[in-house]
C-alpha cells in the first residue's frame, strides 16, 4: 500500500474515469440484478450502486475464477456506510452477503432526502483518467479532489484520493492485504453526472477494496 497522498509513483498506475454512456461492455449505474442484502437499519435492500463486467481486460487483474461481475453495493440511505463494511460475493458476483458491519448509529436519512431502492439503471463506461485526475504534487492532488464530483462519481482503479491513508485492509477470511479497487463520490451537480436520479447521499467518498482469493468486498468512507 502506498504510504504518500501524493507524488510520482502516482503515475504508475492506470485507472478510469467511469462515466454515464454505452461502451462496449456490460458495465452500469444501479438496477437490482444482484441478490442483495437487506439493510438492517432501513428493512430494504442495499443499493447496487455500479456493476462492472470483469470480461472487460482493462479490468484484468481483478479477474478471478470465481468473479464474472463485480458489484458494489451498501445502503446509501442511513448510517451504515459510515462505519467498514464487508461483503462476501457469490455465484460469480451475482450474490452478495454481509459479513461485518461496525455502524451502531441509528440515523436514517429523512424520507424526502432517500434515494430510491433500487436506483435506476443506466449505463455507464470507463474512460482513462487524465493528467488532472493523478496527484502527483501537492497542487494536483487538491484539483484531482476537485474534479472528482463535479466531472465523474466513480475512480476504478489507478490511485485513489485520500484524506487520510488506511489503517485496516486485512481480509477478514485471510487476513491478506485487500486490493484497492474503486471510490464513489456523489454528484455534486443535481443530474448533473448520472441522469437517472439525483445521485446525492452526503458529503463523503466511498472506498471499495477487494480480496481477489476470498471475494470479499470491503467498502469505507471518508468525509470530504
Amino acid at each position: 500500500m502506498t504510504t504518500e497522498l501524493y507524488g510520482a509513483h502516482c503515475k504508475e498506475r492506470k485507472g478510469y474515469r467511469v462515466i454515464e454512456g454505452r461502451g462496449s461492455y456490460n458495465h452500469y449505474f444501479g438496477g437490482q440484478d444482484c441478490n442483495l442484502p437487506v439493510c438492517k437499519l432501513c428493512g430494504e435492500k442495499m443499493h447496487q450502486i455500479l456493476c462492472f463486467d470483469l470480461k472487460d481486460g482493462r479490468l484484468a487483474e481483478l479477474k478471478s475464477n470465481e468473479l464474472n461481475i463485480l458489484p458494489f453495493v451498501s445502503c446509501l440511505n442511513c448510517a451504515m456506510v459510515w462505519e467498514p463494511q464487508y461483503f462476501q460475493l457469490s455465484d460469480g458476483g451475482k450474490t452478495v452477503q454481509i459479513i461485518q458491519q461496525q455502524n451502531i448509529e441509528e440515523w436514517i436519512m429523512e424520507e424526502e432526502y432517500k434515494l430510491p431502492v433500487s436506483l435506476p439503471k443506466t449505463t455507464v463506461k470507463l474512460i482513462n483518467m487524465k493528467n488532472e485526475d493523478i496527484p502527483i504534487d501537492e497542487d494536483s492532488y487538491w484539483e484531482a479532489f476537485d474534479l472528482f464530483g463535479s466531472e465523474y462519481v466513480c475512480r476504478l482503479l489507478g490511485v485513489p484520493l485520500y484524506d487520510d491513508l488506511p489503517k485496516d485492509l486485512a481480509c477478514p477470511t485471510c487476513a491478506k492485504e485487500m486490493k484497492y479497487v474503486a471510490t464513489i463520490t456523489q454528484d455534486i451537480e443535481e443530474r448533473g453526472l448520472i441522469s437517472v436520479v439525483n445521485f446525492q447521499f452526503g458529503e463523503m467518498n466511498i472506498y471499495y477494496y477487494l480480496c481477489i482469493d476470498c471475494s470479499i468486498i470491503k467498502t469505507e468512507i471518508q468525509n470530504t
